[in-house]
């Protein structure tokens, strides 16, 4: 069932491309096909709450093993990946052209990701990680504004040397470890079991290189400097992939790589991680209200939210790491729906620039309405997904730190801001005369993309407990890395 729901829609891509050259209407419904089923089987496997595991010999000589487990996080976050690739379909449904190429590489990298999320040893987790990241430079450099090429290529430049410097680290890794234990191996349930001892200068290297190479596809402050032109640039319906769904895959590593494999050194640079998380989501909160475009202000609302997932992760502290959780599934679903209303306004020709909107409620209600809802949900209004896991990352994090946790919470307040700035500036007002009058509201298709994102914001928001339990089992075993020497014992990690 793993090889299943990781190939199948790699197959299926290499299948229509090969079958629909030059019919672009069947791959895209082909490509929507393979989706939904594959989000469907994702979902019913993380319906049943089980842990899939597979465990073979591959390159034996060299301590790398075909080894795959998709634990309730895993599933959770790969659930979440096809379902907005489903999103991105419906809301590029029209827009999108050379569906015989999109498909395969939107497939392609759908694979990707649910393959980094299961591998279990980590050169399988590099090679997953770079097939989720070639299809994604062809997306961003095909589809998008004219200069969206040049923001392409910073992102393959940026994200390429990144990925080197985390294959260095993985090296060092292996090498460390052989030394410490006599074993050389890229197993990760091995290497968890006997982590890296001692704050040392490799144990230092390995660790900068981990956090090169994951934080900037999160994208970390200070190495966001990619992200607000490749999310500006981009096509809509890429960008809801790339920052809605590939971003938790930077912080689902340094989750899994870090603190369970160097315990020492990870706890000594935890401060550190924290103020880095804390004043990235103040940064981006305060570039959002600065900006004077929808998808520069979602491009930075973004960037602010994803930091506040590294102030939790190295608060290690059980309510934030299950608001951390909680926050990569609200994140990604918010954002995707902020992307979708600026792929529907690209529709009608709206660009997003306040000077070229204003008063578009009166002629759109329905699509101003999606839209409230989804900038409530981004501000963390009570009731909606991303409310529960700030409240849970903010506790977590004053309670290792009352500085960098109150940063972070200053932060709502600020979304709270340039949330209400963009809504009232695109879709308040009197009506600007450069919008033309025949713009229309939501037609079905774009009802339909729109629902499955605002129903999933609830049911997480009105039934956190639900996400939470199915997090933790994996939760629970990453915190039996126990750092409360760090913070003087004062605080419990449960």
């Amino acid at each position: 069932m793993l090889n299943l729901v990781i190939y199948f829609p790699l197959l299926a891509a290499a299948a229509i491309w090969l079958g629909c050259r030059e019919r672009g209407t069947l791959a895209r419904s082909l490509t929507l096909a393979v989706i939904c089923l594959e989000t469907l089987i994702l979902f019913g496997l993380a319906m049943g709450g089980n842990t899939l595991s597979l465990d073979a010999e591959w390159i034996a000589d060299y301590g790398i093993h075909y080894h795959l487990q998709l634990d309730g996080l895993g599933l959770a976050l790969s659930v979440l990946s096809g379902g907005l690739a489903v999103v991105a379909m419906l809301v590029g449904w029209e827009r999108i052209d050379r569906w015989q190429a999109f498909g395969p590489l939107l497939l392609a990298t759908l694979s990707g990701m649910v393959g980094l999320f299961a591998a279990y040893d980590l050169i399988l987790f590099y090679v997953f990680w770079e097939l989720m990241l070639i299809p994604m430079y062809f997306m961003l450099a095909m589809w998008g504004d004219p200069d969206s090429r040049r923001s392409a290529t910073q992102f393959m430049l940026v994200t390429v040397t990144a990925s080197l410097l985390m294959l260095v680290a993985i090296i060092l890794l292996f090498i460390a470890h052989g030394v410490q234990t006599g074993i050389y191996t890229f197993d990760y349930g091995i290497l968890k079991q006997t982590p890296l001892i001692g704050n040392t200068l490799l144990s230092k290297l390995i660790l900068a290189g981990l956090l090169l190479g994951f934080g900037v596809k999160v994208p970390v402050f200070p190495l966001h400097f990619w992200a607000p032109l490749a999310y500006r640039k981009g096509d809509p319906s890429v960008i809801i992939m790339l920052s809605g769904a590939m971003a938790n895959a930077g912080v689902y590593g340094l989750l899994r790589f870090t603190m369970p494999l160097m315990p020492e050194v990870t706890a000594a640079f935890a401060p550190w991680g924290m103020a880095i998380g804390a004043i990235g989501t103040l940064y981006g909160a305060a570039q959002a209200i600065r900006q004077e475009d929808l998808r520069g202000v979602i491009a930075w609302s973004s960037i602010s939210h994803m930091n506040i997932a590294i102030l939790a992760l190295f608060a290690w502290q059980a309510q934030a790491l299950h608001g951390m959780a909680l926050q990569l599934l609200a994140h990604g679903l918010s954002v995707a729906g902020l992307f979708a209303i600026a792929a529907l306004l690209l529709d009608r020709k709206r660009d997003g620039v306040y000077a070229n909107v204003g008063g578009l409620y009166a002629q759109m209600p329905k699509l101003g309405m999606c839209f409230l809802f989804f900038v409530v949900a981004t501000v963390g209004m009570p009731g909606l997904a991303n409310f529960a896991g700030e409240a849970l990352i903010l506790a977590g994090a004053i309670s290792r730190s009352i500085l960098w946790g109150s940063v972070g919470a200053v932060t709502i307040l600020l979304s709270v801001i340039y949330g209400v700035k963009v809504y009232g500036k695109v879709m308040l007002g009197p009506v600007n005369p450069r919008v033309p009058t025949e713009l229309w509201d939501l037609n079905s298709r774009e009802k339909a993309a729109l629902t499955v994102l605002i129903i999933a914001i609830l049911v997480i928001g009105l039934m956190p407990q639900l996400m939470i339990e199915t997090v933790h089992l994996p939760t629970a075993e990453l915190l039996a890395v126990n750092i409360d020497s760090l913070f003087g014992g004062v605080h419990a990690i449960d």
